[in-house]
């Protein structure tokens, strides 16, 4: 009895360590809602041109502290891609005067400028009080295929860089499904409006 009881928590202990590392990954990993789907994620600083005297850096984190972040010198054309587990930036802007040109590299494999030693800079750096966070998934019915989220800088000082979100452009999967999906709700809009003063007008006589 004793040696089938030693046997029986030898073989159990295996299958337990397995329960609790597949919990462990279940809780990590990205949930779907039912009915949504996930779209790829990016977004501009439009007016970065206004800010001549200034680089604007996004730091590339996740909300994993494991995993490893990065940075980006943000220009006016270009849109930074949230799209690693759970990604979201931190933006900052950084006089160019405390800056030297060999500071700034060229990354071979995100093909973009980075600051080469971000942590020196530190000291230097203003941040903005807002993070900015992607929009990981869409209700399917919409067919969007990526998101990109628009900001502009009100004002830098300092002390802290002022953003401000003013929406999102949505890419479409096909458009030609997206026109007859806007009219019917236009058109729905319509009869719901109609007959809603139609109520109205009733409950009035």
């Amino acid at each position: 009895m004793k040696i089938f009881r030693k046997q029986s928590l030898i073989s159990v202990f295996p299958l337990l360590f397995l329960v609790t590392f597949l919990k462990a990954s279940v809780a990590k990993a990205d949930v779907l809602v039912p009915g949504e789907e996930f779209v790829d994620y990016c977004f501009k600083i439009t007016n970065i041109d206004k800010y001549p005297d200034y680089l604007i850096v996004a730091l590339v984190k996740s909300q994993n502290p494991s995993l490893p972040h990065s940075n980006q010198v943000v220009n006016k054309s270009e849109c930074v891609g949230l799209n690693g587990y759970r990604e979201y930036s931190e933006v900052y802007a950084l006089k160019k005067s405390d800056v030297n040109v060999e500071d700034i590299i060229k990354s071979e494999y995100r093909k973009v400028e980075e600051l080469k030693d971000f942590e020196s800079k530190k000291a230097k750096l203003i941040p903005a009080k807002n993070k900015i966070y992607s929009v990981r998934s869409v209700p399917v019915f919409f067919q969007i295929e990526s998101v990109i989220g628009i900001y502009e800088i009100t004002g830098i000082n300092d002390k802290s860089l002022i953003l401000v979100n003013k929406g999102r452009k949505n890419i479409y999967k096909n458009t030609l499904l997206i026109m007859p999906i806007i009219g019917m709700s236009l058109i729905g809009g319509v009869i719901y409006w109609k007959k809603s003063n139609k109520l109205k007008r009733n409950n009035d006589n």
